[in-house]
């Protein structure tokens, strides 16, 4: 009975290492593809990273818009330069709003009259 456990434990000693020295064979191919994941999640990032830049734009836009639809008034004379929906804010100043959600003043010389 003492053989078969000493015949057991060797077994399970010997099963133990032989994953151990595989793994140590294949580390040189571990950092070739580590290489790629990295490579692949900075990728990944950068597009995240654009997508949210422009989904915070666009939520940044919107709500200036909807801001100066509310406090301030749309101006039924002009227009910007691009055609751009031009507002009037108390101080009878004129601007429009960019596509970071800015308020651009502008001026009566820089407005066209809207058609």
């Amino acid at each position: 009975m003492k053989k078969i456990f000493g015949i057991a434990a060797l077994a399970a000693l010997m099963g133990i290492a032989s994953p151990s020295n595989a793994q140590d064979t294949t580390r040189s191919t571990i950092g070739k593809v580590g290489h790629g994941i990295k490579k692949g999640s900075k990728k990944a990032w950068k597009g995240t990273k654009k997508g949210a830049k422009a989904v915070g734009n666009e939520t940044a836009e919107l709500a200036t818009k909807g801001k100066g639809e509310i406090t301030d008034k749309t101006s039924d004379q002009w227009v910007g330069s691009n055609g751009q929906k031009i507002y009037v804010d108390d101080g009878n100043k004129y601007y429009w709003v960019s596509e970071k959600g800015k308020r651009v003043f502008v001026t009566e010389k820089e407005m066209k009259p809207k058609q």
